[in-house]
């Protein structure tokens, strides 16, 4: 016995026509179903060029599939619901048995893809401001609320009546054996996604707001997150709609002529493109470096203008070299400012050599406040010491400190 009974029959969809509005509705169900699906090609790109793999890949991955498998039914419901259509030239033999099986099939498949995505957004957060006690409790908290709701909401859409089949046959619905949950169920489940929404929306500015980041950046940055605000606004809408379903009295509009149904396919892949945004960092920088960072400069065994340490013109003769003048334990820094803190250092900052998303916590100045003396050493070129206190800032061969600045938000 199969869980899901065979679907009722129907006419071959191909076969019924094809109205200007229901062309609409199918256009927005593939449009957006293949606009999520390149920012996930996008982000696989991204990920394959840094390296930089998660969980939160295989979180959004997910939701991806599900996305996927959702689109065939809801291109049978559209069809065989005759939305997009006027009531009068609805065929008067039109049984919207067959639609409901396929919705119920969409159903199934489209529960998941809001909690997938929520999932791989926390856990990329995690990964950006998770030295926060604070924001490392809340995302905690937050995960396992949206994985148990995700379990009881499935669960709940897969068993909503017994039997099964009173999803979609009305006459066995009517039954008086037949046993279905309340609509208010719908309206609940909707509000607890919203909320879920709305909380995984505002973490991101309890991260970015409070660092010292250029206002482009950090405007550029909170930019993207704010997409999941798209996501919140259109599951508004949506629970307005199922609202108005359930307990709004008729107001004599045609059923048929009407593209709501659709809401739900463009807010679970706006939610995709929202949750892969972020990680395409690297290729913002490449497209609109001004904005999204620019490029980095590398400064190993080369020195800046400022230092007084002489320049090597071939570097690969340097002990360790690579023929590239970098070291395996060179630091990549962003250019060494002119000006000088208040203790009389250089300000110098690291940088992802991988450009990834995480460069938005370096490069961009979350780091911890150390500081080295640099030495030169005529056998191997350079050595970095942990700062002597007890020593001038420029010792014998005249070689400045240089403080490395990384300021760590806690």
């Amino acid at each position: 016995m199969t869980l899901l009974p065979r679907h009722p029959p129907h006419p071959n969809v191909l076969d019924i026509p094809t109205p200007p509005l229901q062309q609409a509705g199918l256009f927005i169900i593939f449009f957006f179903t293949a606009i999520a699906f390149v920012a996930f090609l996008l982000r696989l790109f991204s990920r394959h060029k840094t390296g930089q793999w998660g969980l939160d890949d295989a979180m959004v991955g997910c939701a991806m599939l599900f996305s996927l498998l959702m689109i065939g039914p809801f291109y049978m419901y559209i069809k065989l619901g005759y939305f997009g259509w006027r009531q009068e030239d609805v065929p008067p033999t039109y049984d919207p048995t067959p639609a409901f099986w396929w919705f119920f099939l969409a159903q199934l498949f489209y529960n998941p893809i809001l909690a997938f995505v929520k999932a791989s957004v926390l856990l990329f957060l995690l990964r950006l401001g998770g030295q926060k006690p604070g924001v490392r409790m809340v995302i905690y908290v937050l995960n396992t609320f949206n994985a148990l709701q995700a379990i009881a909401i499935f669960l709940v859409a897969l068993l909503q009546c017994l039997p099964i089949e009173a999803n979609w046959d009305f006459a066995l619905k009517a039954d008086p054996n037949t046993r279905c949950i309340d609509n208010s169920f719908h309206v609940i489940a909707s509000c607890l996604t919203l909320l879920t929404d709305i909380l995984v929306v505002v973490i991101p500015f309890w991260i970015f707001l409070g660092l010292k980041m250029k206002k482009a950046a950090k405007v550029a940055v909170l930019g993207i997150f704010l997409l999941g605000l798209a996501v919140t606004i259109i599951g508004a809408v949506r629970l307005n709609g199922i609202i108005k379903l359930f307990y709004s009295t008729p107001d004599g509009k045609d059923p048929f002529h009407d593209l709501t149904v659709t809401l739900s396919v463009v807010e679970a892949n706006i939610a995709i493109v929202s949750a892969c945004a972020p990680a395409l960092r690297p290729l913002f920088r490449m497209w609109m470096p001004v904005l999204f960072g620019g490029t980095t400069e590398r400064y190993g065994n080369r020195y800046t203008p400022n230092s007084k340490l002489p320049h090597y013109a071939d570097q690969s003769n340097i002990k360790g070299g690579n023929g590239t003048g970098m070291r395996a334990d060179d630091v990549t820094l962003q250019s060494i400012k002119a000006t000088r803190n208040r203790d009389g250092h250089t300000e110098c900052r690291s940088a992802s050599p991988s450009g990834s998303e995480e460069e938005i916590m370096t490069y961009n100045g979350i780091m911890r406040t150390t500081d080295v003396r640099v030495q030169y050493d005529g056998a191997s070129g350079f050595a970095v010491s942990p700062r002597d206190k007890s020593r001038p800032s420029v010792d014998s061969k005249g070689v400045d400190f240089v403080a490395v600045e990384e300021k760590r938000t806690v």
